[in-house]
């Protein structure tokens, strides 16, 4: 189901966003609910039907973000776009193969609710730079 509501909001949802609002704000919104889903998975870790409910909204959130993080990346710079879209592409595979490995170290360490809190954070300190440093991407449509 989270991959199904992905591949949806990443099709028909995202696109509409940016074309009514731009790329920024649709992003930051979908950032912050992020953050909040991430959070009430730590927070509610042991509540089954909570995380399970949380992962399929999150394929939500991802999905928009998935296009509109493309577009903004695509759009903020003068360099080619295969160049763009590899740098691009590297730091998101290099995250992906990171954060299971931290993930299982945090919940390891600390208890299983740590990786959902500091995930939730990482989410809101991003959006925050992005939201601060909005005078250098506001040119991104």
């Amino acid at each position: 189901m989270p991959g199904i509501l992905l591949a949806i909001t990443s099709v028909a949802m995202a696109p509409r966003l940016q074309e009514r609002f731009g790329v920024v704000g649709p992003m930051a919104v979908m950032l912050v609910l992020f953050a909040a889903t991430l959070l009430a998975m730590g927070v509610w870790h042991e509540t089954q039907w909570l995380v399970i409910t949380a992962v399929i909204a999150a394929g939500a959130m991802l999905g928009n973000n998935n296009t509109l993080i493309t577009a903004a990346v695509m759009n903020a710079t003068d360099v080619e776009r295969s160049t763009a879209s590899a740098a691009y592409s590297f730091l998101r595979f290099i995250g992906g193969a990171i954060a299971p490995f931290a993930a299982g170290k945090l919940a390891e360490i600390y208890n299983p609710a740590i990786p959902f809190i500091v995930a939730a954070v990482c989410v809101f300190i991003a959006m925050l730079t992005m939201v601060f440093n909005y005078e250098h991407i506001k040119h991104i449509r």
